[in-house]
């Protein structure tokens, strides 16, 4: 491929990103104002608050690899890396500790799966442009 393309295809990705890093930040700031609001009256399990948090950092990880891919940075890699790595283990230890307890929540947790594949495949494409020297 040619390497313009692959520069224009790795900003599109870190474009990507960088929009979905926001979207996921903001609605984790909305989930945080609701536990402000509602946390003394239903007071939120341990395991709950734990992927709060577990999440929020994936969303800062999202964000900050978008941004370094649309920069064409090397550190590109182990941004994407660490947030895979974040979001493999966050799926492993939300199978044993975080199991949904309804549809609702069950469907959303398929769709984090289908995220983390969709990411699977673009920290595949970020090795790789690392590799062809398109990260500077």
């Amino acid at each position: 491929m040619h390497r313009g393309r692959m520069e224009w295809a790795a900003r599109a990705i870190g474009v990507f990103y960088v929009f979905a890093g926001l979207v996921a930040l903001r609605q984790m700031v909305f989930n945080w104002r609701l536990e402000t609001v509602f946390g003394k009256i239903f007071p939120t399990p341990a395991n709950e608050r734990a992927a709060d948090i577990i999440l929020t950092v994936g969303s800062v990880l999202v964000l900050v690899s978008g941004i370094a891919l649309m920069l064409l940075t090397r550190w590109a890699v182990p941004a994407f890396l660490a947030c895979w790595g974040l979001q493999a283990g966050y799926l492993l230890w939300a199978q044993r500790w975080f199991p949904p307890e309804n549809e609702e929540i069950a469907r959303g947790r398929r769709q984090t799966i289908n995220a983390f594949a969709v990411y699977s495949v673009a920290t595949g494409a970020v090795l790789v442009f690392g590799y062809v020297a398109v990260l500077r």
